[in-house]
């Protein structure tokens, strides 16, 4: 392979890198979305539970769902705060259980493209040797 084709394939190598590193960027920043979701169901959860001051509920205490797909139990008329039940219990649960299956998918995902980066910086190390190669033989054979 010539200077100028080991050049162009270092040049695609590191393009694909930064793609990749960009792609993990990426999902860190979809887990620590996911890390405060969570955080949020798990507070509302304990308020829920100990009545606390705090009127928030599980849904977030503002009719919305704390997450897509998912809407919690209405509180009756008049009350502020749902009280601890089995269905606000299954609703948490089912609410960290689905957080949790796409945390999972996320950093397998994200080890995926980890291996994907090692392999394209090992084959980057190789064309810069044979570039490196390349550009001593051609001096070597002008001196």
């Amino acid at each position: 392979m010539g200077i100028s084709a080991s050049a162009g394939r270092s040049i695609m190598l590191t393009a694909r890198k930064s793609d990749i590193e960009f792609k993990v960027q990426v999902i860190n920043q979809r887990r620590t979305t996911l890390a405060e979701q969570a955080s949020k169901l798990a507070r509302a959860f304990a308020n829920n539970m100990y009545q606390n001051d705090d009127p928030m509920v599980l849904n977030g205490g503002n009719g919305a769902s704390a997450l897509p797909g998912f809407t919690a139990p209405a509180p009756t008329v008049g009350v502020a705060v749902i009280t601890q039940s089995a269905v606000a219990t299954g609703t948490y649960e089912q609410q960290m259980a689905f957080v949790q299956s796409l945390d999972k998918e996320l950093e397998l995902r994200e080890k995926d493209l980890q291996t994907q980066n090692k392999m394209v910086e090992t084959e980057l190390d190789a064309v810069r040797k044979v570039i490196d190669k390349s550009i001593e033989k051609g001096f070597k054979t002008l001196g």
